[in-house]
């Protein structure tokens, strides 16, 4: 699968190694090629970077990488992509978004993007670069979205990927992303924590 990750911060380049790994084609979106910094990722055959327009046509699936705050000016890069699925994996912790509470807010009100999901944003980049054995969730109304997150969650090694929901529910799965947060850096319990569902 072709799949474009704006952005190359820690959580994206987990993502694009994971995915690289299991046979994902992966293009980076960055606004500037020629100071693209991680020249490590692309020793991967499967992993190329381009800038932001060019990465977003060839994917088939989008992941926003980027904080919060940056999303609505990644909007106009996404005049073309109503039918792809737009992955977002953002926390709003500390950086506001002006007039919308969630970035997955401001897709769904700024983009004609019909396959938007809450996805990728429960626990940190350290367990999405090595999740066996964890839990991770899709929030999303698009069906062919959440079931194309739940192949990727697998692709990367989480064990399970559970359905939160519609896009009603993004915003508590956003809020589940934030308790994960609290624990591992407010309350100091570290960053390979992990919040996964217990069945008895």
């Amino acid at each position: 699968m072709k799949i474009t990750i704006i952005g190359a911060g820690n959580v994206g380049t987990a993502l694009a190694r994971g995915w690289a790994k299991a046979g994902h084609e992966i293009s980076i979106g960055v606004r500037d090629v020629d100071t693209f910094k991680d020249k490590d990722l692309l020793r991967d055959k499967n992993i190329s970077v381009e800038n932001i327009p060019g990465a977003i046509e060839r994917g088939a699936v989008i992941v926003l990488s980027v904080p919060p705050g940056a999303v609505p000016s990644l909007v106009k890069y996404l005049k073309g992509a109503a039918e792809k699925i737009i992955i977002d994996p953002t926390n709003a912790f500390r950086s506001g978004l002006e007039g919308f509470e969630t970035a997955f807010d401001a897709l769904r009100n700024l983009t004609e993007c019909k396959h938007i999901v809450k996805a990728f944003n429960n626990t940190g980049f350290e367990n999405m670069a090595n999740p066996g054995g964890l839990d991770t969730f899709v929030a999303g109304d698009s069906e062919r979205a959440k079931e194309v997150v739940r192949q990727l969650a697998k692709d990367l090694g989480f064990a399970n990927c559970y359905d939160f929901g519609g896009s009603d529910k993004a915003g508590l799965l956003e809020q589940l992303g934030l308790c994960w947060i609290n624990l591992a850096l407010m309350q100091s319990m570290g960053r390979n924590i992990a919040i996964n569902v217990l069945k008895r």
